[in-house]
Order: structure tokens, then C-alpha cells, then sequence
């Protein structure tokens, strides 16, 4: 039968006390993530969106690129009318579905 006492050794050991020790403090962004946890999306919009945007100069030439590429895969023939091409072609970049499917792809 075991014995749940301590031995006469010393105390038993804790568990993950190895483990405890090496455990490093929280970054400062970490520790934003971590209060950030679950927040309802209307207390967070607002400043994801402002951390998320790009001075003028390179939201211009990223939205000149976007447009490029889809020019570039539009003159392609597509092929059954699938995939990036397909949906290229179905949404334009001046409707909201266009818009949401260049955010996502960026």
C-alpha cells in the first residue's frame, strides 16, 4: 500500500517546480494580448482599425498593387472559372465583397 505522507526524506516534491523557474515574465505586447482576451468587438474596434492603418503613402501604393494584380490576373484566361480568378471576376473592387476578399488576401 503507498503512503501519501511525506518520506522522512524532506517534504514532497511540488509539482512543476522545475518547470516554475524557467517560466519568463510577460512581454509588454503579451500582456496586452492577454487583457485584450475576449473582449466584445465593439470596446476593441476602434483601436484594432487604427493600429491596423497604413500612412497615406502606403495604403496608395498598396491599393495600386491590389489593383495591378487583379488586372494582371483578369487578362489571364481563367481556368473553369475557379479559385482567385473565379472570385476576381465575380466581385469588383468597388463593392464591399471585393473590398472584404483584398483584405482577407492581404
Amino acid at each position: 500500500m503507498m503512503s501519501t505522507a511525506a518520506n522522512s526524506d524532506g517534504p514532497a516534491p511540488a509539482p512543476f517546480q522545475e518547470f516554475s523557474r524557467t517560466v519568463q515574465p510577460q512581454s509588454a505586447l503579451r500582456a496586452r494580448i492577454t487583457e485584450a482576451y475576449r473582449l466584445p468587438e465593439p470596446e476593441c474596434l476602434s483601436a484594432l482599425l487604427a493600429a491596423a492603418s497604413l500612412p497615406h503613402a502606403e495604403a496608395q501604393a498598396a491599393r495600386t498593387l491590389a489593383r495591378a494584380l487583379v488586372v494582371a490576373l483578369r487578362r489571364k484566361k481563367a481556368d473553369g472559372g475557379g479559385g482567385v480568378a473565379g472570385l476576381i471576376h465575380e466581385y469588383s473592387l468597388s463593392s464591399q465583397e471585393g473590398v472584404a476578399l483584398m483584405c482577407l488576401a492581404e
